[in-house]
């Protein structure tokens, strides 16, 4: 029976129909790499809602079924929802394409669920958010949600580039103070792609120090702004990392920062 709902899942994918029976399919809950944090990054960064509902109480809890591929994309996807807005469902689909997602059964036919809420009184907080930096660009961005690791350009930071990057360390980072306890010092690197927009998705972090050191690096590196990278004259997303270290010798500036050229 299980197998036969799981093709009869794949069939209304491929066919793109709206099932109104979603409940009854077996699904196991996903979230994506990276948790709910990453789930909030994309919405902050990546969310783009209808003009048509900003003017409204929009609020909707949304349940979307996916089969994830052998890469972790999710590459057939069916949207349930309470308000029945296909402009909505639409960009649902688009911001799967900026996660990868957890699959906890080898099986390729097994459906996933994920859940998430959307509002028009969250997204006009996350738009004042984004509207403090705005890509001042006239190249058109990529479509193709392809990943390059390299470019015509690589990446900056949006304020004075590097000089501009270690500046905004100095500021904000706080050496954690377990790890001041216990002595610890060493260099976080963080993998992160820089969208065509300037904001960042996809955080993992590639060196760990412990003591709340590498969620103090995931924390900063969220935090930045970037020009995005070009390519054959597109703004296109872009994979690099970069290394935080945190030395006790700092730590009566409460600051440790590393300086890396991206894309290196």
């Amino acid at each position: 029976m299980l197998k036969g709902c799981l093709y009869r899942f794949i069939l209304l994918c491929t066919l793109g129909v709206t099932a109104q029976d979603l409940e009854h399919y077996n699904a196991m809950k996903t979230e994506p790499v990276g948790g709910n944090e990453q789930l909030e990054q994309v919405l902050q960064t990546q969310l783009t809602l209808p003009k048509t509902i900003l003017y409204s109480d929009y609020h909707d809890n949304i349940e979307v079924f996916i089969i994830i591929d052998s890469a972790g994309n999710a590459s057939k996807s069916i949207i349930k929802s309470t308000i029945n807005n296909l402009l909505v469902q639409k960009e649902v689909k688009r911001l799967l394409k900026f996660m990868k997602f957890k699959k906890s059964l080898p099986d390729p036919l097994i459906p996933y669920e994920l859940s998430l809420s959307l509002s028009v009184e969250k997204y006009k907080h996350y738009y004042k958010q984004k509207s403090k930096f705005l890509v001042k660009s006239e190249l058109p961005a990529d479509s193709s949600f392809s990943i390059h690791s390299h470019a015509d350009r690589s990446p900056e930071y949006f304020k004075n580039g590097e000089e501009g990057l270690n500046g905004f360390l100095l500021t904000e980072l706080e050496y954690p103070k377990l790890a001041i306890e216990k002595s610890l010092e060493g260099t976080v690197v963080i993998e992160f792609v820089v969208e065509t927009n300037g904001f960042v998705t996809g955080l993992r972090a590639v060196r760990n120090v412990s003591g709340g050191c590498t969620e103090e690096a995931m924390r900063l590196i969220k935090k930045t702004k970037w020009q995005p990278a070009e390519l054959n004259g597109e703004l296109v997303r872009y994979k690099t990392s970069y290394p935080i270290t945190f030395s006790l010798r700092n730590v009566n500036r409460n600051v440790g920062y590393s300086s890396q050229t991206l894309g290196q």
